[in-house]
């Protein structure tokens, strides 16, 4: 990936409706990780490709930004992370219109592209109890298999305070687990 860096100017990665082979490899390369990522931080079905879509917008901004040396899926998932921060802020006010009109209405509930894949939605649930710290350092140390050194610098914070938040991510989900099977909400 320092490759796509290097030839590309720091200005910027897309001109006159071009885009740089740089952004368009970046993309081919990470896409899936960007995709899962954004689902895992909680962007909904339906808005999935949107977020994948405006953070390879924000990458290719920024791409003279990353050096050799840098953490290219750290670095996206940054910007996964704030792109995904800001569509759940508006998808909840979103939320909260459509509740208005639904009430509003009558008829039976429909099934969301979201029910349509309940282990996905288990761990999408069980991930969003955990506060933005937590969820970040789980999905990325348990889910994408980066160590606690290589999530320190992409957070910017100290290793120990990773592990921290890694061992109180995973209490308190097995403590979530345990009281959701002990009520047979989960299935063991």
């Amino acid at each position: 990936m320092s490759s796509h860096a290097e030839r590309l100017p720091a200005e910027t990665a897309v001109h006159a409706g071009r885009v740089d082979p740089a952004v368009h490899d970046l993309y081919r390369e990470q896409q899936a990780f960007v995709w899962r990522n954004a689902r895992r931080l909680g962007c909904a079905d339906e808005w999935v490709d949107d977020a994948v879509q405006e953070v390879f917008l924000v990458a290719a901004r920024r791409l003279g930004e990353l050096s050799a040396e840098s953490n290219v899926r750290g670095w996206l998932f940054a910007i996964v992370f704030r792109v995904v921060q800001r569509m759940q802020r508006n998808r909840a006010r979103y939320r909260t219109r459509i509740q208005r009109f639904s009430e509003t209405q009558a008829g039976a509930k429909v099934e969301s592209p979201e029910d349509r894949s309940h282990a996905a939605r288990q761990l999408r649930d069980l991930l969003a109890l955990l506060d933005d710290s937590k969820r970040v350092t789980m999905i990325l140390i348990e889910l994408e298999g980066m160590t606690s050194a290589e999530v320190a610098k992409v957070l910017s914070v100290p290793q120990g305070t990773v592990d921290s938040r890694l061992r109180a991510a995973r209490k308190q989900l097995q403590e979530v687990i345990a009281r959701q099977r002990a009520e047979g909400r989960l299935e063991p």
